[in-house]
């Protein structure tokens, strides 16, 4: 049995003023040398390790298919742990040369040492959060590095790095010009490393920083703007031969993310660490079958549980729920229409025993009503293809995916 596993290490050393995400302050050390309880320390790492181990043991998967360590910044790790961590969970079970492994980065943490701790201990793609090449942007949402840092650290990883490198980007950034904001991608187009570029529009998360920021008047704000930059973005990463394979997602052909296409897939992958979450659907999708969880978010009682002899699953500290079938359902269109690639109509039925046009969202409205509304108004295709038909949004109709999937639910 494979399945695919996402380490969270929740750690930053400060949060960007957009980022809703769980992260914790990474604390200092006390003078005595000793660890604060949220502090990064060996014990964490160890942690992630039994967990692995103990889902390994419960799930009886022999191999990891991808491996993706994301925060948080797992670049705060030092070497030792980097080669720690995957030497732990590379006993649970067993990943090569062939296995997608990626662990996210800052621009500023890049650093000769950390990078040859990853190549030792088999990571074969590194993600770096660059955001923008520009540093009124930056600063404006409190970002931790400056644009040459970053194009410094770039520069290195194309030099000396021997796997694949993905870079992220977000669109509407206050302060940010529409010329910083094109001007930023001939640079990277200049590094013959980067072979994947993630490019996210600017959301306005309630409750940080930036939101308050923007609700009281101090930042500016413009969704149109927003949607305008990223629509430029994706035309300037088209141009140059990165292929929009996913809402989000531009890659060189052949140099998609494996591992996030399990998520869009509703393939099985385990979550370890504090607030990681995880999905098992036991191989077919019958009701109740699908269990999904959401480990703590108290670093101290993570480690504390998973540092102990013996494991209680029952007592595992997780929030967990159980998918229905309606709800496995909406799941798999919701997923699958992110994709350029579109949901497979053969696919939808080995899963659920029904054809996708039957499914009815929450009104008793039917795919094949909905569907072909959208495709009359030339924003969705149906192809044909050896293993059946495929349903997609095209490149104006995935602008409007939010909406489609509305009409869907």
């Amino acid at each position: 049995m494979e399945s695919s596993l996402y380490i969270h290490i929740p750690f930053c050393r400060k949060k960007c003023y957009y980022c809703d995400f769980y992260s914790i302050p990474a604390a200092a050390r006390k003078s005595d040398g000793k660890s604060l309880p949220n502090d990064l320390s060996d014990a964490y790492i160890d942690a992630v390790v039994s967990e692995a181990a103990f889902y390994a043991r419960q799930y009886g998967i022999d191999r990891w298919k991808t491996i993706y360590v994301g925060g948080g910044t797992p670049s705060l790790l030092s070497p030792s742990q980097i080669e720690s961590l995957f030497h732990g969970v590379g006993k649970s079970a067993s990943f090569d040369g062939v296995t997608e492994v990626t662990v996210e980065m800052n621009p500023d943490d890049v650093r000769p040492d950390f990078v040859e701790a990853c190549a030792f201990s088999g990571v074969n793609r590194l993600s770096l959060g660059v955001q923008a090449l520009d540093d009124k942007a930056l600063a404006a949402v409190h970002r931790g590095c400056s644009s040459s840092s970053a194009m410094s650290a770039l520069e290195f990883l194309d030099s000396v790095w021997k796997g694949r490198l993905s870079v992220d980007f977000i669109a509407g950034l206050p302060l940010q010009t529409f010329s910083s904001f094109r001007n930023q991608f001939g640079k990277i187009f200049r590094l013959n490393s980067v072979d994947h570029i993630s490019l996210y529009t600017l959301t306005i998360e309630e409750g940080t920083p930036l939101g308050k920021m923007v609700d009281s008047g101090d930042i500016p704000f413009s969704p149109d703007k927003v949607d305008r930059m990223w629509i430029e973005g994706r035309n300037i990463l088209e141009k140059n031969g990165f292929v929009q394979y996913e809402v989000s997602n531009f890659a060189k052909p052949g140099f998609e993310s494996r591992h996030n296409s399990v998520y869009w897939k509703l393939q099985n992958y385990v979550g370890c660490g504090a607030g990681a979450s995880g999905t098992w659907y036991g191989g077919n999708f019958d009701d109740g079958c699908a269990l999904r969880w959401t480990n703590t978010r108290s670093v101290p009682s993570y480690v504390d549980f998973w540092s102990g002899s013996e494991v209680d699953y029952s007592s595992v500290p997780r929030d967990c729920e159980m998918l229905d079938r309606k709800t496995l359902e909406f799941e798999f269109l919701m997923m699958g229409f992110r994709m350029r690639e579109g949901v497979l109509s053969s696919e939808f039925e080995r899963r659920f025993g029904k054809s996708l046009l039957s499914y009815e969202n929450s009104s008793g409205r039917k795919f094949s009503e909905i569907f072909f509304e959208w495709k009359k108004k030339r924003l969705a295709s149906v192809l044909e293809s050896p293993a059946g038909e495929i349903y997609c949004l095209n490149r104006r109709g995935i602008l409007l995916l939010n909406r489609f999937l509305e009409e869907l639910l």
